[in-house]
């Protein structure tokens, strides 16, 4: 069976999915927690700290997670053909030795410009040693990131499957407990234990397969040129996605209030959270599988439309779901301090369906490894992020976000489409854009349900829309299934 046809692509999202399942479930109880015990200042808080953590993280980690899997997994296919692996035992030694170099210079980085963070983030001095106190965290990040840019390289999906959910668990057990006895003063402490529990976590399982082997020699690290000079893309990459995320936070701070931070990262984190059901075998499986193909034109053609396909199937209806039960799941995941978010999630629910068009789409130059046109293009998608949210909060307030959101997710498609057509000569296939269009007129349908109607109303109208949803994607799961 080949690696592209739609049995393995099923196979990968089912087992992602599944395991969301279950760690939706778990995060059910992990996030109404956190709400309760920290409430919005508290989430927003929370928000800043880890936002910076990332952004020095990736700016230092020199985009291993990107650059090493990519290297690692053509050192896969190699032994897959060869039966030998020196070449794959060697990227992962490589791999780790730069990690580990690249995980102090992040902590350090941390600590050097702890001041400046302060200023940045909160426009006064009095969080200096709480971003001094996170600095080791950056660097047990990026050790955490290493050892799971091997597994997902060497194709290891169920233990990165099972990874995630122990993630989940381990931040209910270290988090909570702090959040509980501390409240806010026990953000610092949580973000410091479940970075050194997850890591150790992570590590054990890595270790598994691959025995710890570091080597210092100049002469070997130079080895990891190539892979440092992919990854300075990758670094602009995740310093514009987290200093576009932690600019939109700092502006909502700064001009607004920080529980306005604590809801809009509730809205971002719900939304990832749902789509990140299904969303989540493409690292780990689609990222790997269009890399193989990249230089076969029919074949990453197939593989792109492909993988959009099956995550419409599954995300369509549940979308139309999440619309119409939202003023039950908003209370039941946060607390009803967080149900003015409600509103800002009907409208960004509307366009979140394009996400299944648009990410695929986003791969083509990491999997090309054209790390030229991947910055341009995210440079152009960050710069409209920013530019749209702090427009939108600065016109509406919180609900501008939700337009924010709407108009965001449209123009990040319509980019990824241009680029993803005149550089790769790829497009989503005319069956993608009429499932996408048809299921689109229903979330509107849903919209209109969530917000207009009450009663017997509202839930008649909102099951038969939700059917015929759940029918459109059953079509066209039986036609994948003969294709297959």
């Amino acid at each position: 069976m080949s690696n592209n046809s739609y049995k393995s692509i099923f196979k990968a999202t089912t087992l992602f999915a599944g395991v969301q399942g279950i760690n939706i479930l778990l995060n059910l109880l992990r996030t109404k927690l956190v709400a309760i015990y920290l409430g919005p200042d508290g989430v927003g808080l929370n928000a800043i700290y880890n936002e910076t953590k990332e952004l020095i993280h990736e700016t230092t980690n020199c985009g291993m997670d990107q650059s090493g899997v990519r290297n690692i997994s053509i050192a896969h296919e190699e032994m897959q053909g060869t039966g030998d692996n020196k070449n794959l035992l060697d990227s992962i030694k490589l791999t780790r030795s730069l990690v580990a170099l690249l995980a102090l210079a992040g902590t350090l980085m941390c600590i050097i410009f702890s001041y400046s963070l302060s200023l940045m983030t909160f426009s006064d001095t009095e969080h200096v040693w709480g971003y001094i106190c996170i600095a080791p965290a950056v660097g047990m990040s990026t050790i955490i990131c290493g050892e799971m840019t091997i597994l997902k390289g060497s194709r290891m999906i169920k233990k990165i499957a099972g990874l995630s959910t122990v993630t989940i668990i381990v931040g209910i057990l270290t988090n909570i407990p702090l959040y509980y006895l501390y409240g806010m003063e026990g953000v610092i402490p949580a973000i410091l234990l479940f970075n050194v529990v997850q890591m150790l976590v992570v590590m054990r399982y890595s270790y598994k397969e691959f025995p710890p082997q570091l080597c210092f020699k100049r002469s070997f690290l130079r080895a990891g040129k190539a892979m440092l000079i992919l990854g300075g893309a990758f670094v602009l990459q995740g310093f514009m996605a987290h200093g576009a995320r932690l600019s939109i936070q700092s502006y909502i701070n700064n001009h607004g209030q920080l529980a306005d931070v604590g809801l809009f990262n509730s809205t971002t984190l719900i939304i990832t959270m749902y789509l990140g059901i299904f969303t989540s075998s493409l690292t780990a499986d689609f990222f790997p599988r269009l890399s193989g193909c990249f230089s076969d034109l029919k074949e990453r053609r197939l593989v792109i439309c492909r993988q959009v396909d099956v995550l419409q199937i599954f995300t369509a209806p549940m979308l139309v779901a999440f619309l119409l039960g939202i003023h039950i799941i908003v209370p039941l995941l946060l607390s009803d301090k967080f149900t003015p978010i409600i509103p800002v999630l009907e409208l960004a629910l509307i366009t979140c369906l394009v996400r299944s068009i648009a990410i695929p789409l986003q791969y083509l130059p990491l999997a090309a490894g054209d790390s030229k046109t991947y910055l341009f293009v995210d440079f152009v998608a960050y710069a409209f992020m920013v530019t749209i949210y702090v427009s939108c909060y600065n016109l509406w307030g919180l609900i501008g976000l939700g337009y924010g959101i709407c108009a965001f997710n449209i123009i990040d498609l319509l980019w990824a489409m241009v680029y993803a057509k005149f550089k790769y000569d790829i497009l989503p296939n005319m069956r993608n854009m009429v499932f996408y269009v048809l299921q689109t007129i229903l979330l509107v349908g849903a919209f209109f349900v969530a917000t207009q109607l009450t009663d017997w109303a509202y839930w008649g109208v909102g099951t038969i829309l939700f059917l015929i949803s759940a029918a459109i994607s059953l079509y066209l799961f039986q036609i994948t299934r003969k294709e297959s």
